[in-house]
């Protein structure tokens, strides 16, 4: 495999759904409740735009399906061009999954599909291109790693009748036993880079975050936290 992302990273035989689950704002990302106070939901939201806009903006992608019932999210990813997917199921992050699977399926029967998490601001669009190459390439299922190695950022296959959601903690190993295959790809950090807590954070600051990010942070920075 190449060491770095290829600039032609995504041909164009084959169109993409990108599904990002999205839990409530009220209770997303509790683990940053210290860096951001009582901001830590507009960050939540800030890191999820701009892992929509980043997906939405990868050649290949046809459309990014948001599942959620968060008022706001469905607002402000519709806005960005996402399609919002109510979360029927209300059955966990898993049963989400399934349901973006299967609404995507519905919409786009021959389209690939990515299951991405939702916490990616420093993902740049070439990343995920290169991955969903590797993607179209492989006969079965492809997973990458977080920056830890313990949990999963993305989960794709050509074919979504493979797919079988296990995220969550240790969620890498599991993919792995149910046999994707894992992407070693250099040049792919802000994919690898999800957030969940303060160490999470800097390592995407210092990769580099996007717009919604960068503004809710200077804008907090210069207001101080909690303000």
């Amino acid at each position: 495999m190449p060491d770095e992302v290829p600039d032609d990273a995504m041909p164009d035989d084959l169109t993409w759904v990108i599904v990002i689950p999205a839990k409530g704002l009220a209770t997303a990302k509790s683990r940053l409740a210290d860096v951001a106070g009582i901001r830590r939901p507009e960050l939540a939201l800030a890191m999820l735009l701009d892992t929509v806009a980043a997906a939405s903006a990868t050649h290949g992608v046809g459309s990014v399906l948001v599942v959620s019932d968060d008022e706001r999210i469905a607002a402000a990813a519709s806005a960005l061009g996402a399609i919002i997917v109510p979360d029927e199921p209300r059955a966990g992050l898993n049963a989400a999954l399934d349901h973006g699977i299967a609404s995507a399926r519905s919409a786009r029967p021959d389209c690939g599909i990515a299951l991405l998490t939702g916490d990616l601001p420093a993902l740049r669009s070439a990343e995920l291109g290169a991955v969903l190459h590797l993607a179209l390439t492989s006969t079965g299922v492809i997973v990458v790693a977080d920056r830890e190695g313990d949990g999963t950022t993305l989960l794709a296959a050509r074919t979504p009748a493979q797919l079988r959601p296990a995220f969550g903690s240790g969620s890498f190993a599991r993919h792995r036993a149910l046999g994707a295959v894992a992407v070693e790809l250099g040049g792919i950090d802000g994919l690898r880079c999800d957030v969940d807590d303060d160490a999470g954070l800097q390592a995407a600051l210092g990769i580099g975050v996007g717009r919604a990010t960068a503004t809710l942070l200077a804008a907090e920075h210069t207001q101080g936290p909690g303000s």
